[in-house]
């Protein structure tokens, strides 16, 4: 009887503790896979100038000089930082009178291309490296970590740089386009509410061939023809970026102290046909068959500007050498 009466009791306190000691189960857990998809920010482009090489003038709305270097200094923002650029493009063109469109083919004389590539940090204009200032150019450099940059494009126009002036220089424009590697696409310039424009002064460079010439005849005959090159004429080659013409002085008489030949004597023409050549002057005169020339395309490609020149030796003119000085100028054509 005792041992039930224990068995009872032991069953009691299991029962009990059971009640005091609580119920646990064993732990859950799942997953959930997040992506945060941080979309490609558009690319702009802001703040442009336009200044001269040590950016102490503010050359926008003038007139440039070509073969000298200008600045175009322009920032460039990209919220997901300048690493994620894929170009930026300078276009400077002329689209005054005659002039070409944005889209047109780079050329000398009004279109201009200048890009730089973030993957290689590279700056290029391909019509030739002369027409751009590495050293002088400013990039963040590639994978750039800042999320703008002002940079810089220094550059310059050849010497036939079309010509453009006037009171307000609006012949020559520049936009400024960058994109990123989405392709997302910024830009300054034509119908953005602003932009960078100039003019051209104009530009001449002539270059006499023939540095020296001479006549070897015999008193009381006419029209004898120059030995300079051996060609009858003063070879000369002309640089320009608009309508020129030429014109020619003499520094006076031909001389031989105290003898000389008048320079009235010695008479010009732009081709070889004597019967319409003029007498030389003290003074620029033009020389006809050199007047309204077209400018060349290419400054590695001038232009001739050659002079036919013939001396009468009057009766009575002394045996000797007799000097003077030719001249010769090129001007725009009015």
């Amino acid at each position: 009887m005792k041992k039930k009466q224990s068995l009872i009791g032991i069953s009691v306190l299991i029962l009990m503790f059971s009640l005091l000691v609580p119920y646990v189960l064993a732990d859950a857990s799942d997953t959930s896979d997040g992506t945060a998809t941080v979309t490609s920010a558009v690319p702009a482009v802001s703040s442009p100038e336009l200044w001269n090489m040590i950016e102490d003038t503010n050359s926008n709305n003038t007139a440039l000089t070509v073969s000298t270097e200008y600045h175009v200094n322009f920032t460039v923002s990209d919220a997901n930082t300048m690493a994620d650029l894929k170009n930026v493009t300078v276009l400077i063109w002329y689209n005054g009178t005659g002039g070409v469109g944005k889209t047109d083919v780079d050329a000398q004389r009004n279109h201009y291309t200048y890009t730089w590539v973030e993957s290689t940090d590279t700056w290029a204009c391909p019509l030739a490296a002369g027409y751009i200032v590495q050293a002088n150019c400013s990039d963040p450099g590639t994978a750039g970590v800042g999320t703008s940059y002002k940079f810089r494009l220094a550059f310059k126009l050849s010497k036939v740089g079309n010509y453009s002036n006037g009171a307000v220089y609006t012949g020559w424009q520049i936009n400024i386009t960058v994109y990123d590697d989405a392709l997302n696409g910024g830009t300054f310039g034509e119908g953005t509410g602003g932009r960078l424009q100039f003019g051209v002064a104009s530009y001449f460079e002539i270059n006499v061939v023939d540095g020296t010439h001479t006549w070897s005849a015999a008193p009381n005959t006419a029209n004898n023809v120059v030995s300079a090159g051996g060609d009858g004429k003063i070879d000369a080659t002309v640089i320009a970026n608009t309508i020129w013409k030429a014109q020619v002085e003499a520094d006076g008489n031909l001389l031989k102290a105290p003898d000389y030949i008048h320079i009235a004597n010695l008479t010009q023409y732009g081709s070889d046909t004597v019967g319409s050549s003029v007498p030389m002057t003290t003074s620029y005169a033009d020389v006809t068959g050199l007047t309204t020339k077209a400018p060349p395309t290419d400054e590695a490609a001038p232009v001739d500007a050659d002079v036919w020149l013939w001396l009468d030796i009057p009766t009575g003119t002394p045996s000797g050498d007799y000097t003077y000085q030719y001249s010769q100028q090129i001007i725009i054509q009015p």
